[in-house]
């Protein structure tokens, strides 16, 4: 999830962007990502700094910009790093819609990223626990485990018969019951920058994307 810092803005749809000019560099600039939302949604989002929609509307298209400072300048990361973590909200946010669809409305979400970047598998992790907390739903900070007999077996196996296995052995082995699903976030090809999820519920696993 982004974090809110100093920069949002509320702007009128023909107003430009926070861009580079007499207080930042082209170079400054490009180190802050950003996200334009609706008003209704950023009141949502952020009650306490975006006021809601008046009742009668507004007379022009009235959104919020939100900006925060990247903690690595760009550049310093890798490119598929860096294009997954620049759209990271984006790909979340219907990764999780996706996946509450799946579940009965009372499910515990357990939630894990395989990601071959620590850092990176980790914020995709926490972005999706609190993608599922902002829908409503019930997550767990506790991630599955299996044993390393069964670990050793996965390895072997593409993605599509490793995790779809990892699921039957999760419900067989009592890691997750029922009212309990898992939602496992990846790349499956080393050479994409697009993430992929599932879901295990029930001792049956189901492609997200």
């Amino acid at each position: 999830m982004r974090r809110l810092i100093a920069g949002l803005w509320l702007f009128a749809a023909c107003t430009k962007d926070p861009s580079a000019g007499f207080v930042q560099t082209k170079a400054e600039a490009r180190n802050y990502d950003c996200q334009r939302l609706s008003q209704a949604e950023a009141h949502e989002r952020y009650p306490g700094v975006v006021p809601e929609v008046p009742p009668r509307g507004t007379y022009g298209s009235t959104d919020a910009l939100i900006c925060s400072r990247r903690v690595l300048d760009w550049g310093d990361r890798e490119g598929r790093d860096e294009a997954i973590l620049n759209s990271l909200g984006e790909q979340v946010s219907e990764l999780t819609r996706l996946a509450t669809s799946t579940a009965p409305e009372h499910t515990t979400w357990y939630v894990d990223s395989f990601y071959p970047q620590p850092q990176v598998a980790q914020k995709i992790a926490i972005a999706a626990r609190v993608g599922l907390v902002e829908r409503g739903q019930k997550v767990s900070d506790r991630v599955p485990l299996l044993g390393g007999g069964d670990i050793a077996v996965l390895a072997r196996l593409p993605p599509g018969q490793a995790y779809d296995l990892a699921c039957r052995r999760y419900f067989a082995e009592s890691v997750l019951a029922r009212g309990e699903a898992f939602l496992a976030l990846m790349i499956v090809d080393a050479r994409e920058s697009q993430l992929h999820a599932g879901v295990c519920l029930d001792g049956a696993w189901r492609w997200l994307l």
